[in-house]
C-alpha cells in the first residue's frame, strides 16, 4: 500500500515506486494473474503499429506479436524495477522484429494502413475526395517509410511515431544517443526528398498561342 503523496505504507511493495506500466510487470512476475493480460492490452496497439510500420507482413503480425509477448513473460524476471518499462519492452519487441526478418529475407516489405482492416463506409461527397486523398497520402508514407533503410526506419517509428525520447530509443535498440539523432535525420531527409520528389513541379500556364501578352490600346 502506498499514500497518495508515494510513500510506502508497507515495506517490500516494490511497485509503489515505479510507473504503472512497470508496477504490472512486477506484479505479475509477483504471481498476480490479472497483471500481464492488462500489460498486453496497454501495449496492444503501439507494438501492433510497430510490426506494421516495419514491414511486418499481415500473416505474420498476430503470430510475432504473441511471440514477443512470451519473450516479455519470460524475461519478466531480469526487469529491473527502476528502469522505465517502454524502453526495456522495446528492445524486446525490436530484437524480435529483427530476427524475424532476418530469417525470412525473402518475405517482402509490406505496408498497410494502420487503422484495423474493415470496409470503408461511403464518402459523403465533397469530404470523399478528401479523405481518398488523406488515404492516398498515408499508403504513399507507409511505403516511402519502406523504402528507409532498416536502423533508418527503426529510429523513425520509435521517435515520430511511438514518440519515445530519444535517449529511450538508444536503450532499446542498444546504439548512442548521438546515433539515434544522426539516423533520425538521415531518415528525415530521406522523405523530404522523396516528398518533394512525389509532388509535381508547379507550372504556369502560358498565354494561348497567336495571344498577345499585352494589349494594345
Amino acid at each position: 500500500m502506498s499514500s497518495r503523496g508515494g510513500e510506502p505504507v508497507l515495506a517490500g511493495k516494490e511497485e509503489s515506486f515505479l510507473p504503472h506500466d512497470g508496477a504490472l510487470l512486477v506484479r505479475h512476475r509477483d504471481g498476480d494473474e490479472s497483471a500481464f493480460p492488462e500489460l498486453v492490452t496497454r501495449y496492444r496497439a503501439s507494438v501492433y503499429g510497430y510490426l506494421v510500420r516495419m514491414g511486418v507482413a499481415a500473416e505474420a503480425r498476430d503470430d510475432l506479436f504473441q511471440e514477443i509477448f512470451l519473450r516479455v513473460h519470460r524475461a519478466a524476471g531480469r526487469y529491473e524495477p527502476a528502469r522505465p518499462l517502454q524502453p526495456w519492452l522495446f528492445t524486446i519487441v525490436a530484437n524480435a522484429v529483427r530476427n524475424h526478418q532476418r530469417g525470412d529475407r525473402l518475405r517482402q516489405l509490406r505496408f498497410v494502413a494502420v487503422a484495423p482492416e474493415q470496409p470503408d463506409p461511403p464518402d459523403p461527397a465533397p469530404d470523399g475526395e478528401r479523405a481518398a486523398d488523406s488515404r492516398q497520402t498515408a499508403a504513399w508514407l507507409q511505403q516511402a517509410i519502406g523504402r528507409l533503410p532498416r536502423a533508418q526506419r527503426e529510429v523513425l517509428v520509435l521517435a515520430a511515431i511511438e514518440r519515445q525520447p530519444l535517449a529511450a530509443i538508444g536503450t532499446a535498440l542498444g546504439i548512442p544517443v548521438g546515433t539515434v539523432k544522426s539516423r533520425l535525420g538521415r531518415a528525415r531527409l530521406a522523405l523530404a526528398q522523396a516528398l518533394a520528389s512525389r509532388e509535381p513541379s508547379s507550372t504556369h500556364p502560358s498565354p494561348p498561342s497567336g495571344t498577345p501578352n499585352e494589349v494594345s490600346s
